[in-house]
């Protein structure tokens, strides 16, 4: 046992080596792209960080070592993370309870004086925010994630990629469309060795966001995903209020432009004109729900104040330029005017 202590020890020391020398060419050379971090470099971080925890127990120490010792086969960037958080859960207790809160199927946030306190020990912080950041955005708390990603440092992270990747993906869903198209930036472009899976789905997002229009039916779409996305959690504050206001006063916009339309097409045919499409009606985007919460908006140019005609050919326009799926949605939204009281004015 004291040999084994001795040889960790050992090595430990010829790791610190190792890291001075890591640290020098850093600033000697300024690094324009994010890198994975080599198993070695990673190595001589990890136990560095451990020998500087005043770490006595030699159970402990051992399991530590064991951790490092080199593979047979060279491990994955994911890896080689995965072994940097079971080092720092087994040195440190507070990171054990931390990581042991990031299961799946949990409504509880984990929480820790680690995710939002700060330090001189970067290292530490930077990859356990990481692995949390992560974990919250595959739960779809991205809110949350993106929190906790705004205080990582990715200069320390053993896996950039994935850094970069899961903030892309809480900026895409909550549409933060000049956010997003940053991180993705710098996730394509400046970020080496990304994994193929990640790089694909990047692109597709990044095209994704690009195309993005405010006040199209497609972020209405969104928006009323994320909203129900939101009260599955079972929040329904402020935020979702606030949102649900903002959904119902674009998709009335929205209808009322398709309401005008229809008017002018009418009016073009009792002329005897051609009726056209219009081609900014034409939109791409997800599925929605169609449900919103009820607001106060009047019956002035209101879907049930249309003559019965021009209800008819705004039902044709909206079923010649839209497809199915927004079709429904604006349909639950229409039946729901249609069957509100007039509200007193």
């Amino acid at each position: 046992m004291i040999l084994n202590r001795f040889r960790f020890v050992l090595m430990v020391g010829l790791c610190m080596v190792s890291v001075a020398a890591v640290t020098v060419s850093a600033q000697e050379k300024a690094v324009s792209v994010f890198a994975p971090m080599p198993f070695e470099q990673v190595r001589a971080r990890a136990l560095d960080w451990a020998a500087n925890q005043g770490l006595t127990d030699k159970a402990k120490i051992e399991a530590v070592g064991k951790l490092w010792i080199a593979p047979a086969e060279p491990l994955s960037t994911e890896e080689r993370h995965q072994r940097v958080i079971e080092t720092f859960s087994l040195v440190k207790p507070e990171v054990a309870t931390l990581i042991a809160q990031c299961r799946f199927g949990s409504a509880t946030v984990p929480q820790s004086d680690l995710l939002t306190a700060d330090g001189a020990d970067l290292f530490l912080t930077a990859n356990v925010r990481s692995h949390v950041g992560r974990f919250l955005a595959q739960s779809e708390l991205f809110d949350e994630a993106l929190d906790v990603f705004s205080r990582t440092q990715p200069e320390q992270l053993v896996d950039p990629a994935s850094y970069f990747f899961f903030k892309a993906v809480c900026e895409q869903r909550l549409l933060k469309q000049k956010e997003g198209l940053a991180t993705l930036k710098q996730l394509l472009e400046q970020t080496a060795d990304v994994p193929v899976r990640y790089r694909s789905v990047a692109e597709l997002m990044q095209t994704d966001l690009a195309a993005l229009e405010e006040k199209s039916l497609d972020e209405i779409a969104r928006l009323m995903s994320d909203v129900e996305r939101r009260l599955n959690f079972g929040r329904g504050g402020e935020k979702v209020q606030k949102e649900e206001d903002e959904i119902v006063e674009k998709l009335d916009e929205l209808i009322k432009k398709l309401e005008q339309q229809a008017q002018q097409q009418q009016s073009q045919a009792s002329n005897g004109g051609a009726q056209k499409p219009a081609d900014d009606s034409r939109i791409k985007g997800s599925t929605a729900p169609g449900e919103v919460d009820e607001k106060d908006i009047g019956k002035k140019a209101g879907w049930g104040a249309l003559p019965p005609k021009q209800q008819a050919a705004a039902r044709n326009l909206i079923d010649r330029e839209l497809p199915p799926h927004y079709r429904n949605a604006i349909e639950q939204y229409l039946k729901k005017l249609a069957t509100r009281p007039e509200t007193p004015r």
